[in-house]
């Protein structure tokens, strides 16, 4: 989400248009509120701020505000827009870290470049971190201090707050563990370091200072005050000029010689390694004063002091019954002590005694031979468990006392498993994937299986529509997941995805992956909420399925009606099962729906019953055939089987003098080839739609079905936005030109040109003086409408281009 600049809020100093202008009259005067736009996953390429402390405090997302001039084509101009929050970002590929406060537990999650807080209880959001520069590789938490790997570098928040960046890597950060006071890091390159984070070295970086620090820095201070004294008694003769000189000269080599954003920071200590140990994995045994094992990709592991940096024991792979050398990719401490667990990345799970080095079981975790990602003991009473994750993305579940596989969770995650944790005492394992998920399962089933407590999630895919629902407290969002999903810009527990009828239990039972029985990708959204909590009131159109589906968004659930074009019956008599749908639309009432076809048909059907209620056609003429237009036309007359006969006065009433009269009816489709887009006026009078292929935005009439008029664009349409209250349509062709038509004088008015690439999402603003586009190569383009001229061009990360934008 982005916000306007409070720069650009108002229209004071906005330049005015002529009353005789039909753009003046179609728009009216800039209004206050603010717009946004809305994306999925994106980061802004230019360095961020925070944002100010209430806005911050109110906010339960990632906040940041650009610089000026930050995401603009001109470094001169102020940026239009800033970020605001991001939705549905649940968790990436960094592992959390849990840790217990009081009697609550809180587990910290990357979100792209911050980290977020959430409770464990209910998976609550509480906190939300700053804006980094890049995307988070490590996270570690100790009480109020949050440790952030970005890049090379190590980011020290406290609370919300940044404290100070550690700089030391020569590589990207990929472990970080909190050791007591220590801080230990370890990077691709292999290397370990290890940062003091006592309170005496940050305290004083962002003022919080202990009562040790405070008597410390009391006694420098006096004693300065007193070498100070004793200089100036042991120099009486010195005069006033020379003392002045020489303080300006003290000065300017202080600020010299000592950087004020160096001064005081925590300072590396690196461990010097046997050759050739690659760190991979980090843990610590329980009982190990000042220890550390680490893991090594050629599968050794090494007990390190921390403090004397002495080399304690390698335990070498072949001991551990790793005879292939595979690497270790982690390490978990049982409760048990001396037994550590040690995942590789050919998918086994060893149990080895560190004390008598010697392996005590081995596992296979689910077969799949992918690597392990993390594993987690359980403790407390009860069967004592081992869970195991991997790439595989499903969870195996070990008895310690049987030495045998207790349950599996398969599809516990669409991707990776990238961390687990069992609470301590309680039978409940949380887990984290790649598909951006957090959940919690419980042990509680009679057969010992696991069931889905609770979950946090977001798109396992990246969105590929986005739309504003309401008031703008909600967002509707489909995405390559074939998922429906509802986000919440006011509280994020409220977010959900939309049921598509018990997918889960017929995964199960079919042994399939739930997506496969999940809708295809949705192609198109249209929504009203006038009738809400009547009937289904969302209407959305899927790639390749010639039908539109309902969901009712009061419920969550997808909807009972599906809305089915009727079939064509051709001269061969074989019926023609239609067209997909390419585009929908929902009327301002709630009432019906009207979706469009890549055959051209756009068909109106009833939400409450789901009965078809008519198409728009066109007669012969306005195809452009020609017509007789005699008022007795000749040719083969009807088979007539009325009373009286030919002479009957029923014939003679027969206007059509008995002929088929198919010159006037309307039997053509609203458009040849695919329906781009359509588009229904805020008082059911109208329906505007675009065609790919032949370039025409026709306005029809609602109630009649009938054509009204027509506006040829010069070519294929491929977005349509119509700003209700002044009437205009914006069409984007695929030319990258973005026309502005009138709909009630029936003509262009406005060519704005600026898109280097075909255009993927097009909006009016909420007053219509701007129009907001976004084009494949990552960039917004806003115009200004009455003065026709792009405005600025907001580059957004290549990587991630904007597929979903409204206001």
């Amino acid at each position: 989400l982005f916000r306007v600049h409070p720069q650009h809020a108002g229209a004071a100093k906005r330049p005015r248009t002529s009353s005789a202008n039909p753009v003046a009259r179609g728009i009216g005067r800039l209004a206050n509120q603010p717009a946004h736009v809305a994306a999925g996953r994106v980061h802004t390429d230019s360095p961020t701020h925070s944002t100010p402390a209430k806005r911050m405090a109110t906010a339960a997302a990632p906040i940041a505000r650009s610089k000026r001039g930050g995401h603009t084509s001109s470094s001169s101009a102020a940026a239009l827009f800033y970020p605001f929050r991001a939705l549905g970002y649940i968790t990436e590929s960094a592992p959390f870290a849990v840790q217990r406060r009081g009697t609550e537990s809180f587990v910290t999650v990357s979100a792209g470049k911050a980290w977020q807080i959430y409770n464990c209880d209910k998976l609550r959001l509480v906190m939300v971190g700053p804006q980094f520069p890049a995307d988070i590789t490590a996270l570690a938490a100790k009480g109020d201090l949050t440790y952030a790997g970005v890049g090379r570098d190590i980011v020290v928040c406290r609370r919300a707050h940044r404290v100070c960046t550690l700089e030391g890597h020569a590589a990207t950060v990929t472990h970080l563990f909190a050791f007591g006071t220590n801080l230990i890091s370890v990077c691709a390159g292999g290397r370990v370091l290890s940062w003091d984070m006592s309170r005496d070295a940050i305290d004083h970086l962002d003022g919080h200072r202990s009562g040790a620090s405070k008597r410390a820095a009391d006694l420098a201070k006096a004693s300065m005050a007193t070498d100070k004294a004793q200089n100036t008694q042991d120099d009486p003769d010195s005069n006033d000029a020379d003392n002045s000189k020489g303080e300006q000269s003290d000065d300017r080599d202080t600020d010299t010689d000592i950087d004020e954003g160096d001064a005081g920071k925590p300072r590396p200590s690196e461990f010097i390694l046997p050759d050739g140990f690659e760190c991979t994995a980090v843990c610590h045994p329980d009982t190990y004063l000042n220890k550390m094992l680490l893991g090594s990709s050629d599968g050794r592991l090494l007990l390190l002091n921390i403090v004397t940096g002495r080399n304690v024991h390698i335990f070498l792979p072949e001991a551990m019954g790793n005879t292939s050398g595979a690497a270790v990719t982690t390490l978990e401490n049982s409760p048990a002590l001396d037994t550590m667990a040690v995942g590789l990345s050919s998918g086994r799970v060893l149990i080895h005694n560190i004390l008598v080095d010697k392996r005590v079981v081995d596992f296979g975790h689910d077969g799949s031979g992918k690597p392990v990602r993390c594993c987690s003991f359980s403790s407390g009473q009860g069967e004592p468990m081992l869970a195991v994750g991997g790439d595989s993305g499903t969870v195996s579940v070990w008895s310690l006392e049987g030495k045998r596989l207790r349950s599996l969770i398969t599809g516990a995650h669409d991707g990776a498993v990238v961390a687990a944790h069992f609470f301590p005492g309680q039978p409940v394992l949380m887990t984290a994937g790649g598909d951006n998920a957090v959940k919690q399962w419980i042990f509680d089933n009679q057969d010992g299986s696991a069931r889905l407590l609770r979950f946090r999630a977001g798109h396992s895919a990246p969105p590929t529509h986005v739309t504003f629902y309401g008031e703008g407290k909600r967002l509707l969002s489909a995405g390559g997941d074939r998922a429906l999903r509802v986000f919440s810009t006011i509280q994020d527990q409220q977010s959900k995805e939309l049921s598509q009828v018990n997918v889960e239990r017929r995964a199960k039972k079919l042994k399939l992956a739930e997506q496969e029985l999940k809708l295809p990708p949705i192609r198109g959204i249209a929504w009203c909420e006038v009738r809400e909590r009547d009937w289904a009131n969302v209407v959305t159109c899927h790639v390749g399925e010639p039908r539109a589906y309902t969901w009712r968004l009061s419920n969550g659930v997808l909807g009972e009606h599906v809305l089915v074009p009727p079939s064509k019956v051709g001269r061969d008599g074989v019926s023609d099962k239609g067209k997909p749908v390419c585009s929908v639309a929902v009327s301002a009432c709630g009432n019906f729906a009207v979706i469009g076809t890549e055959g051209g048909d756009v068909h109106r059907f009833n939400l409450q019953s789901g009965q078809h209620r008519g198409a728009f056609k066109r007669t012969a003429a306005e195809e452009g055939k020609t017509a007789e237009t005699t008022s007795a036309p000749t040719g083969p007359r009807r088979q007539l089987n009325l009373r009286g006969g030919a002479r009957s006065i029923w014939n003679m009433a027969d206007k059509s003098y008995g002929m088929s009269g198919s010159g006037n009816a309307r039997t053509a489709p609203a458009h040849v080839g695919a329906v781009a887009a359509i588009a229904t006026d805020g008082s059911n009078k109208q329906v505007i739609t675009g065609g790919s292929a032949d370039g025409m935005v026709r306005v029809w009439n609602f109630a009649a079905q009938h054509l009204e008029g027509e506006m040829d664009t010069g070519c294929g349409v491929q977005l349509m936005s119509l700003h209700k209250p002044g009437a205009l349509v914006a069409a984007a062709g695929v030319d990258m030109v973005v026309r502005v038509l009138d709909v009630a004088g029936m003509r262009r008015v406005r060519s704005l040109k600026g898109a280097k690439t075909p255009v993927r999402a097009l909006e009016f603003s909420s007053d219509g003086r701007w129009i907001l586009a976004a084009t494949i190569d990552g960039a917004v383009l806003v115009w200004d409408v009455p003065a026709a001229r792009l405005l600025q061009t907001m580059r957004m990360s290549a990587d991630s281009p904007v597929v979903g934008l409204r206001t």
